[in-house]
């Protein structure tokens, strides 16, 4: 499979709905069955009195493509909007949300999104390209923060907000429709398998607790939505586990054996793992570092 360092094509994103029980949907880039990594996924869920919404996405574009989605399905109000993280993939569209639409995001996000847009604008910019449509966000955070398990009732349908762990950032959350046995968890898995976590912020053994911890608290029949890919089943969990735990273990050896840099990212290859197409990107200039130094 090519190899590429753009995780997607922003500009030639288009989304489409796939319902996944009633009045639970996911909103996913077309072509999501054709490659490994897609851009990223939304969803919503519909109950009698409105609607809640997973992700606004990387711009304005695509956040009204997910409100379109959306408007197909019900003219009902967007009552919530939820982000899983502060990356802009996932929040950047919320300026395009009606003003009476409640964001909720992590109280990490929150201060993320209010202390360091710019900063996280420009690494969007520089992971996804320039002029598709970053540049135009307007940063909206947090009405209300999250910072524990909550529940929210759309009218006959109740959707859980969980903080469960560190996976990917300190504000991480998962939403979870427990009646349809369904849960949406943005980056904290990216895809099924080949796909692998990303250790933007390294912290690898928190992650890898946090990913023993999902996989405790879901059942053999439950729906993942993961964020950039098409939906998963539990035991998919279990391939990132053992990445990690194969990463973790061969950082410590390499550790243990004094190991000069390069001897150390020549055993750290995992070449079992090159069929995802962020592999070269992903496992050689971002995980291996990160468990190298110990971030």
């Amino acid at each position: 499979m090519q190899q590429k360092n753009r995780p997607f094509e922003l500009s030639e994103v288009q989304m489409r709905t796939r319902q996944l029980a009633d009045g639970v949907y996911a909103v996913m880039s077309t072509d999501v069955d054709e490659t490994d990594h897609t851009a990223t996924n939304a969803g919503f869920v519909v109950g009698a009195s409105g609607v809640l919404v997973v992700e606004s996405l990387s711009n304005g574009r695509l956040a009204s493509q997910v409100i379109g989605e959306v408007r197909k399905v019900t003219p009902l109000p967007i009552r919530f909007l939820v982000n899983t993280s502060f990356h802009g993939d996932h929040c950047f569209g919320n300026f395009a949300f009606p003003s009476q639409t409640v964001v909720l995001q992590h109280e990490a996000t929150k201060r993320v999104l209010d202390t360091r847009f710019e900063q996280d604008r420009s690494f969007m910019i520089g992971l996804l390209g320039a002029n598709a449509g970053i540049e135009e966000a307007v940063a909206r955070s947090a009405d209300v923060t999250v910072t524990g398990a909550t529940s929210l009732d759309l009218g006959g349908k109740h959707v859980d907000i969980d903080h469960i762990g560190f996976a990917q950032t300190d504000g991480d959350l998962i939403v979870r429709v427990r009646a349809d046995d369904v849960v949406f968890v943005g980056n904290m898995l990216q895809a099924p398998p080949p796909a692998f976590p990303w250790l933007l912020e390294g912290r690898a053994e928190e992650a890898l607790a946090t990913y023993r911890r999902l996989y405790d608290i879901l059942d053999q029949n439950t729906l993942i939505v993961p964020g950039h890919g098409r939906t998963m089943g539990r035991a998919d969990i279990l391939h990132s586990v053992d990445y990690i735990e194969k990463l973790n273990g061969l950082a410590r050896e390499a550790r243990e054996k004094g190991l000069s840099v390069e001897q150390a990212r020549e055993a750290l290859a995992m070449e079992e793992y090159s069929h995802y197409s962020m592999y070269d990107f992903i496992h050689l200039q971002v995980n291996i570092p990160a468990v190298l130094t110990g971030e």
